[in-house]
This record gives structure tokens, sequence and C-alpha cells, in this order.
């Protein structure tokens, strides 16, 4: 598990190299490079809480965070899957094949099914790195929302027919 250190500290030098080599990207990969050290924090983090046996409580997603203003408007990435393979070289896509083996293992397997929190960290960095679909491993998946009426739980989006209730839509 301290692969993922160390595989995210070797890419970010391989940012860093080709922000010093193409100035017209500069700006992008610098912001890229301090992302994926934030990546690196957070899945140290979650590891070091995981191996303790103290894991946080999922918390509920906050919708719409109201940002403070005359705050500098966040950077917006590329959305391309492998758009920085695409940029870089395929120096990049060495680091993309040594997460996916990492990804792969007995125990990153029981850490990810233990932490949805890392999957949800490692998404987005393996969409920048490889242009294949994400590792099915980590792969979001949405959960099944219920609402709950009166013979039991019925899926979202189900019709029911509930007995005296014909004129109520809901």
């Amino acid at each position: 598990m301290n692969l993922f250190s160390s595989i995210l500290t070797d890419l970010q030098a391989v940012i860093a190299a080709g922000a010093a080599r193409d100035r017209r990207l500069t700006v992008l990969l610098v912001a890229v490079w301090g992302r994926v050290a934030r990546m690196r924090s957070r899945l140290e983090r979650l590891v070091a809480l995981w191996r303790a046996g103290k894991l946080p409580k999922a918390r509920l997603r906050q919708v719409g965070r109201a940002r403070a203003a005359g705050v500098v408007p966040q950077l917006r990435f590329p959305t391309l899957p492998g758009w920085v393979r695409d940029r870089l070289g395929h120096d990049v896509s060495a680091y993309a094949s040594q997460l996916q083996h990492v990804l792969t293992g007995a125990e990153c397997m029981a850490f990810l099914a233990a932490v949805p929190e890392a999957g949800r960290i490692l998404r987005p960095l393996l969409r920048m790195l490889m242009p294949d679909a994400v590792p099915e491993l980590i792969r979001l998946v949405r959960p099944v929302v219920m609402r709950v009426v009166a013979a039991g739980l019925i899926p979202a989006g189900v019709a029911v027919a509930v007995p005296g209730c014909e004129n109520l839509e809901g």
C-alpha cells in the first residue's frame, strides 16, 4: 500500500519535467501537479487510518457549496480520458499501468472495499492518466434511491398503485 505514495511521487516528477519542457502547458501542469499531491496525501491518510482501524465516518454529500466572494475561480481540467498521457507522452502511461497493477492486489482490493472514499480519489486520477475505461473495482456505482410507500420500499421512478390514493401524484 506504500506503493501509492511512491507511484504518485514519481508521477509528480514526470509532470514537473513536462511543465518545464513545454511552457504553454506550465500553468495547467502545475495545477495537475498540485492535484496529484493532494490525492497522494489523502490516500496516505486513508491508508494509515485503515491500518489503524480508525476509519472516518461516511459523510453525506454536500450539494452546491457556496463559494466565498473574491475567490479565484476554480481551474477546470480537460475531461478527455487520458489527456495527461496525450500531453506528456508515454512516461505517464507507465505510472497508470503501475497503479492498475497495485489496484489488483489483494490488500488494495480489501482497502478499496472498506474505504469507498479512496475510489473517489483514484477515479479522476485514473481518468486523467488512462484512455481506457476505469477499472471495474473503482467504477462509480450509483445507489438505487428508494422511497417509502405504504406497501414497503419501492425504487424511485416505479409507478405504484396504492388503494385510495388515485388522485395523488408523487
